[in-house]
């Protein structure tokens, strides 16, 4: 069974336009999705209306959101607050403002189980020990006395991994966990992430706008742009061979060879997100597309899939016969 499906998602304020639209994804037992995209296409919207954490001025307006067949989003707050801590779990951005700064860590921890678990405080701290040190926190008995701010970026972030894991989810929403931190440390996390996923068996969506780290992690990639799915593959084949201009872009802007005088400049893509009411129509990304034409602006293009699960959002795609 998959574990996450989302189907055909529109996220946004009432009557307004929408900020996420036309979103589907899945995310399998022990597999790890990449969804990237720049600041602004939904990525990190998408994560919280998966999580039930929407502002309270947005609201999933259509679609469904499926847990191991389950569908989540009409839950009632007390069974979904359930679910976040047995079946789901999430690693926010900056860990610093998502502990608590007047409460230790151990306290953090242990207050997932004994609320999820209805553990003892002697249990409940034991366990919380367990966490720490599956999370390669040195002298982890010492730290769960610690409150946040006496903890370096690194083993704060190793801290929210513990509190997400707590309750051993099936399903882990991992929102740019890396970001903050110095590649080596970044590095660190990466690894300890693969091998948490390899362990518990966990799906994983990890959330991105770096193509070095999806590749290290992910199998799949999603590509999104302006709240929509514009591509969608291995990760491997999608990264060697893009079909959409837009995934063409950020690969050409990553920081290639020499920095030296007279060197190639670094490649951008003109031009900005679209805020979602100034969305055109047509297809979204034909303002910053070198390749668009006037079917791009008369026609909305549809997501085709392919049979390998290689899919693609584009009139005129780049490439015909890419290895899926």
């Amino acid at each position: 069974m998959t574990l996450l499906h989302i189907d055909n998602l529109r996220v946004g304020p009432g009557r307004s336009a929408p900020i996420v639209e036309e979103l589907t994804l899945t995310v399998e037992r022990g597999e790890t999705v990449g969804l990237v995209g720049e600041s602004g296409c939904g990525k990190s919207l998408t994560a919280l209306s998966i999580m039930g954490l929407l502002p309270e001025n947005l609201r999933v307006r259509q679609g469904r959101i499926l847990l191991e067949g389950q569908e989540i989003q009409s839950l009632p707050q007390r069974k979904l607050r359930h679910l976040r801590g047995e079946k789901m779990g999430m690693i926010f951005q900056e860990p610093l403002t998502a502990l608590n700064p007047v409460m230790t860590v151990g306290s953090q921890i242990t207050e997932v189980l004994r609320t999820h678990r209805g553990l003892s405080a002697n249990a409940a701290r034991a366990r919380a020990l367990e966490l720490l040190t599956l999370v390669k926190i040195p002298d982890a008995e010492a730290r769960l006395n610690d409150y946040p701010h006496q903890m370096s970026g690194g083993m704060r972030q190793r801290v929210v991994i513990a509190i997400a894991l707590a309750c051993s989810p099936s399903l882990l929403i991992a929102d740019e966990p890396t970001t903050a931190l110095d590649v080596t440390v970044q590095a660190q996390i990466l690894r300890l992430l693969k091998q948490l996923q390899q362990e518990e068996n966990l799906g994983l969506l990890f959330i991105t706008h770096d193509l070095g780290v999806v590749r290290q992690v992910a199998d799949r990639i999603v590509v999104m742009y302006a709240g929509s799915v514009v591509e969608e593959g291995r990760v491997d084949a999608v990264l060697d061979a893009p079909r959409h201009p837009y995934t063409a872009g950020l690969i050409a802007a990553r920081p290639q060879g020499s920095f030296a005088a007279g060197a190639p400049r670094l490649a951008d893509i003109a031009g900005s997100v679209p805020a979602p009411e100034a969305r055109p129509d047509g297809c979204v990304f034909r303002a910053r597309c070198p390749r668009a034409q006037s079917r791009c602006e008369a026609e909305r293009p549809a997501l085709v899939r392919a049979p390998t699960g290689r899919a693609t959002r584009c009139h005129f795609p780049l490439t015909e016969g890419v290895p899926a």
